[in-house]
């Protein structure tokens, strides 16, 4: 049996940090794909993989679907390559597993990671955890989660699974539709909380939009960075002790 990947190291020099691939059979979405793995490893910098690398993720049994096979084996090839990889499940793929991690090397986190970059904390999530208004999408995140009901997905026939997860990204493109762009927006307080308990940089996804602020109050100080999302153009976050956050592109 394969062993798990080690968890991310505690302090980095350089990191690259990507999200919402979105990853679903194309043959661009899989040049993209390919070439940041390739920047990767020419840099020689781990790849911070911040949720939605897939389109859909209904369990262990995508591991043996035509769906994603070349793309699993793109990131196998790269991580025996010496291709460090460490991924955050976002909305789309919360049932990555160990499973996956045994077949591609790459370790699957929680919630959330830090590391430390130079002298700045730095904290990554795939941020739908930012929403704390959005309280139906709270609500049915954790129904989804919820252990029975991720046990029955691994169950489902390949079928049923695709039937519902289309379904569900169509509810979930029409309620946000109907949203306040309020309810969509990253909580202030919380980040601002996070500031305080001692995150110097707070990075997610999710929101598929770039922004770049800065905050500083009494109650708390440091950088709010959103991705670019992958699938779109290839936009990622690289990062050194050198040179700082710089904002990139994969070239067509």
């Amino acid at each position: 049996m394969t062993s798990l990947p080690s968890a991310p190291p505690a302090v980095v020099d350089q990191l690259l940090v990507a999200a919402d691939f979105h990853l679903a059979g194309s043959a661009e979405s899989r040049h993209r794909l390919q070439a940041l793995l390739e920047e990767a490893r020419r840099r020689g910098a781990p790849l911070f993989i911040l949720g939605d690398l897939f389109h859909y993720w209904f369990g262990r049994r995508h591991l043996e679907l035509d769906m994603y096979r070349e793309e699993l084996a793109l990131l196998r090839d790269a991580r025996d390559s010496g291709v460090s990889m460490y991924l955050l499940p976002g909305n789309r793929d919360f049932l990555l597993d160990t499973s996956f991690s045994r077949r591609t090397g790459i370790w699957v986190g929680g919630n959330e990671i830090e590391v430390t970059l130079g002298d700045s904390r730095v904290h990554f999530s795939h941020g739908d955890l930012l929403c704390p208004s959005d309280l139906n999408y709270q609500a049915m995140r954790r129904l989804i989660r919820w252990a029975p009901m991720r046990m029955l997905a691994h169950q489902l026939p390949s079928a049923i699974v695709d039937r519902i997860a289309a379904r569900l990204r169509e509810h979930s493109e029409r309620v946000v539709k109907e949203k306040s762009a309020t309810v969509l927006e990253p909580d202030r307080a919380m980040l601002l909380g996070m500031f305080a308990q001692g995150s110097d940089v707070v990075v997610c996804g999710h929101f598929h939009k770039f922004r770049d602020e800065s905050f500083d109050s009494e109650h708390g100080q440091g950088r709010f960075l959103i991705l670019d999302p992958f699938e779109e153009r290839g936009g990622f976050l690289s990062a050194s002790v050198e040179s700082g956050w710089t904002r990139e592109f994969i070239a067509p």
